[in-house]
């Protein structure tokens, strides 16, 4: 029997865990808040509501509040997210951004779901590094959309708000604007604005600004800069910060690059 779990972040929001599990169980118990998975790897069998299913890679799991479940995982073992919601969270969500439905903790279709985006969403916030406080906050917000999402929204919504805030993006390649500041200058709420900016961008908003910002690293490393001297200039918090966000774009870090442009 085994059974690892490694816990990722806990905050007065969510609790975030990764785990691997082999030949091992959950009995039947519950929770006091909203229980959401993502199935990386294998095949979870899932007791709920008196319904037993099977969970492949891929699928999402979501429990309400205070449903009874109960899980098993065979021999050859699965690897999946969870995340533990705060319904008052949730709620709190909801009732500030003048959402749609009850303004009390919402009922969610319950069990075994597939909805690729909010897969998506959960493994964007559990791979989001405990030090990046900003882009935690982000990826939440982003998880909060696909789970809140009552609709597939309007074609170009909010563009000229959202057209702001890139010009703004890339009047300011130097400094790293906060989530906050952007949905200021867009005139909306953080929820909002990482809604729409996503949905017409397919990148959040902060995912969006490093894009700009190692577009911008790249053009100077073109140009012979050296890249401890183009991390200062485009604001990144030290050597590492941009050496770790460069690799994960360009698959090589800004030394190798400049060699290969040579």
């Amino acid at each position: 029997m085994a059974l690892i779990t490694e816990h990722l972040r806990t905050c007065g929001l969510v609790e975030s865990a990764w785990v691997n599990a082999s030949a091992a169980s959950f009995p039947r118990h519950t929770h006091d808040d909203y229980v959401l998975s993502a199935n990386l790897r294998g095949v979870e069998q899932i007791w709920l509501d008196g319904v037993s299913s099977e969970v492949h890679a891929g699928s999402v799991t979501l429990y309400n509040p205070l449903a009874v479940q109960g899980s098993e995982f065979g021999p050859q073992g699965v690897e999946y997210i969870s995340l533990h919601l705060d319904p008052e969270a949730v709620r709190r969500v909801i009732v500030d951004n003048h959402l749609e439905g009850p303004q009390d903790c919402p009922t969610f279709a319950q069990g075994v779901l597939q909805q690729p985006a909010l897969f998506q969403a959960i493994v964007d916030f559990a791979s989001v590094a405990p030090q990046q406080l900003a882009e935690q906050d982000e990826a939440f917000i982003a998880l909060l959309c696909q789970l809140l999402e009552r609709g597939p929204g309007k074609p170009g919504e909010q563009t000229a708000s959202l057209q702001r805030a890139r010009d703004a993006m890339h009047d300011t390649l130097s400094e790293r604007l906060s989530l906050e500041a952007l949905a200021d200058i867009a005139g909306m709420s953080k929820y909002h604005f990482v809604r729409c900016f996503k949905k017409d961008t397919g990148l959040a908003p902060l995912q969006y600004q490093m894009q700009l910002r190692l577009i911008e690293a790249r053009r100077r490393l073109r140009l012979g800069q050296r890249p401890l001297d183009v991390a200062v200039a485009l604001g990144f918090y030290d050597q590492s910060h941009f050496i770790t966000a460069f690799r994960k774009v360009m698959g090589v870090t800004p030394q190798v690059y400049v060699r290969g442009v040579g």
